[in-house]
């Protein structure tokens, strides 16, 4: 049975995935990009260690260990962080024996929420592995992660997907063209961004929104203008129960739109808003609000300064675990 049939693209770490399925190592990490397939390349593995079918959950099966974030009290988002009760619990049970398959596997879909707390007591687990225990580690913002963990796991680097593959996967599901192209467009290289895209009214929506932004900061003629364009969405992540998630989200978008008019007007001006939206980025997760890191950013465009911040170096993207407290 090929487990990684409806993975796009990746042929490289699919054949790594393959070939351990007999014989794994104790851990893994795939990172990537969101949208590119980090989660569904990782479920097919663990799938694949306990022959578990793809018509069936995860957590249905008594030998695949799902430790993911929870809801929060009200059900609105995710919590931001992993417990390290859960991760305490994950380690009594990947010491027991495997109920039907031949090996316990742990299943972390977002690794890099765990805390301080929970990665020191999971890498208690990973540096003295139980016999046949496999882990799977899947983490978006890798860098958030000690050294002391990433030295311990097989680390397979997702990268995105070619426009032809993406493009031929599309039309397989039936998207016509003119959607095709717009979705491909919107996706930056990720085949579950460009899926999105296609099937979800609200999404195109939000990069039209994301549109107009950049034809306002395009127009801005003063400090006031950036701040007046960037306000409404930016006040939206800040509130967020997840603004980081919700910060990297409206980026994306915002710099998808700036794509699009760079593929008509190359100018310095759209230069510099896209030097904003990175240092933005690399900040997220960190002491200092991407907010204020952008508007600083996008401040510098409007007075014609050059788009760079003078004797700032770029920070760690993302922030390590404990940077919030200077550790």
């Amino acid at each position: 049975m090929d487990y990684f049939s409806e993975v796009i693209g990746h042929e490289a770490a699919k054949e790594v995935l393959a070939r351990a399925v007999l014989s794994p190592r104790h851990g893994y990490l795939i990172t990537g990009p969101t949208g590119v397939g980090c989660h569904l390349i990782a479920e097919a593995f663990v799938r694949a260690l306990t022959t578990h079918p793809a018509d069936r959950p995860l957590a249905a099966h008594p030998d695949i260990i799902v430790l993911a974030r929870d809801w929060n009290e009200a059900g609105t988002a995710m919590k931001k962080e992993i417990a390290v009760k859960d991760v305490r619990a994950l380690r009594m049970r990947i010491a027991e024996r495997p109920s039907v398959a031949t090996r316990v596997v742990a299943y972390l879909p977002d690794a890099d929420a765990l805390n301080e707390e929970g990665v020191n007591a999971l890498l208690k687990s990973i540096e003295e592995p139980p016999a046949g225990a496999v882990f799977v580690l899947v983490a978006h913002r890798p860098g958030r992660l000690p050294a002391t963990l990433l030295s311990r796991l097989q680390s397979l680097a997702l990268r995105r997907v070619a426009s032809p593959d993406i493009d031929a996967w599309l039309k397989q599901k039936g998207v016509e063209a003119t959607l095709r192209n717009e979705s491909i467009l919107a996706s930056d290289g990720r085949p579950g961004i460009a899926l999105r895209y296609a099937e979800d009214d609200g999404f195109r929506s939000r990069i039209s929104d994301a549109d107009r932004v950049i034809g306002l900061l395009i127009a801005a003629r003063t400090p006031g203008d950036v701040i007046a364009a960037i306000a409404p969405e930016a006040s939206l992540c800040d509130g967020s129960d997840d603004a980081v998630t919700e910060w990297r989200e409206t980026l994306h978008l915002w710099g998808v739109a700036l794509r699009r008019r760079m593929g008509v007007d190359a100018s310095v001006r759209l230069t510099g808003i896209g030097h904003a939206f990175l240092q933005a980025e690399r900040h997220l997760g960190g002491p200092i609000s991407p907010r204020l890191i952008l508007e600083l950013g996008l401040n510098y465009v409007v007075s014609g300064a050059a788009p760079v911040f003078p004797g700032w170096k770029a920070g760690a993207y993302p922030f390590p675990i404990g940077a919030e407290k200077g550790i």
